[in-house]
């Protein structure tokens, strides 16, 4: 009996997507929309409540060859933004003349 209504609900709070060309959009049934607070004990029936647990601290690890291909990564990024900023200069400079 649970399985029933835990498909039936997930049925009516899923989205319904449709595919056009070229884009998608997502959309709702507009006369059949259930209020939060209606929802939320059909939500409680389908996953059980987990207790949270302490917030841990994240381990960060960055090794020496992903931290030299994002360092030549800038230095590449910073050349090229300063090669147009020079370009445009240059372009600026000749059309005064």
């Amino acid at each position: 009996m649970i399985g029933v209504f835990g498909r039936l609900a997930a049925n009516v709070l899923k989205p319904r997507v449709s595919t056009t060309i070229g884009r998608s959009t997502v959309h709702t049934f507009q006369g059949h929309r259930l209020s939060t607070q209606s929802a939320m004990p059909l939500i409680t029936l389908l996953k059980p409540i987990l207790p949270m647990e302490p917030n841990t601290a994240t381990e960060e690890m960055f090794t020496d060859s992903v931290m030299r291909k994002r360092r030549l990564k800038m230095k590449k990024h910073k050349l090229r933004k300063r090669r147009k900023r020079q370009k445009a200069e240059k372009r600026k400079q000749s059309q005064g003349k």
